[in-house]
């Protein structure tokens, strides 16, 4: 069962975070018994060079270990290919509120027939030594891709039910913006985060997307929580 699979059965997965200048002959050391199973990396509020990030992903591939970036933006789709271009196994979208970022999202990670992601394949996770045509490497890698989505303002939290999209795997929260999204709408139905997870969690009960009701804080890991509904 690969870890797209195990999300979705409801399995515990944990995330990791990493930082994208981490030193790559220090990489062993921070992720050794760690037990992650995936690590997220921070490209959203970290300055970063294409060449940094795909140096980052070839030594975290060839210990074991696939890596999550969060996207700079929600407005840049295409940014999306070209972070798994490097290497990622995933992608986490921020600040997600509406369904046309979810169809970008879908189409950028994915590739046809069920997205319209471009074919380039040199440094693309699993690629090198596969032995599988671009085909077969499309099939497999959409059995296997993980698109994440954060939901970090009161906006996102009421229309996270629209949100869902087959190909959509997991949600996740941002608690730090969300709690400014709260301060900014007094009169709106939610007091607390904690009021925005339990929203979220209820709305996505019988999809099949799993939902974390915590935060994912830089440096440290959590285990996700069961799958909704």
């Amino acid at each position: 069962m690969n870890l797209k699979e195990r999300l979705h059965a409801g399995a515990a997965v944990h995330i990791g975070a990493l930082a994208v200048d981490t030193p790559l002959d220090q990489l062993e050391g921070k992720i050794a018994g760690q037990g992650w199973d995936l690590a997220f990396v921070d490209l959203q509020h970290a300055p970063y060079t294409e060449p940094q990030w795909v140096a980052l992903c070839q030594r975290a591939t060839a210990l074991g270990l696939p890596l999550m970036p969060r996207a700079p933006h929600p407005s840049a789709p295409w940014l999306i290919g070209r972070l798994l271009d490097g290497g990622a196994a995933a992608v986490l979208v921020p600040m997600v509120e509406a369904e046309s970022v979810v169809e970008a999202a879908v189409e950028n990670v994915y590739y046809p027939p069920v997205g319209r992601r471009s074919c380039g394949l040199r440094y693309a996770l699993g690629w090198n030594g596969s032995g599988l045509t671009p085909r077969g490497y499309a099939d497999w890698w959409n059995a296997n891709a993980i698109l994440a989505l954060q939901i970090e303002t009161v906006e996102g939290v009421l229309n996270c039910r629209r949100l869902y999209r087959p190909g959509v795997d997991l949600i996740l929260f941002g608690s730090t913006d969300l709690t400014f999204s709260l301060e900014a709408h007094p009169e709106g139905p939610f007091r607390t985060v904690a009021e925005c997870h339990q929203h979220v969690v209820s709305q996505m009960a019988g999809l099949d997307v799993r939902v974390c009701p915590a935060d994912l804080p830089f440096g440290r890991f959590a285990a996700v929580a069961g799958r909704a509904g």
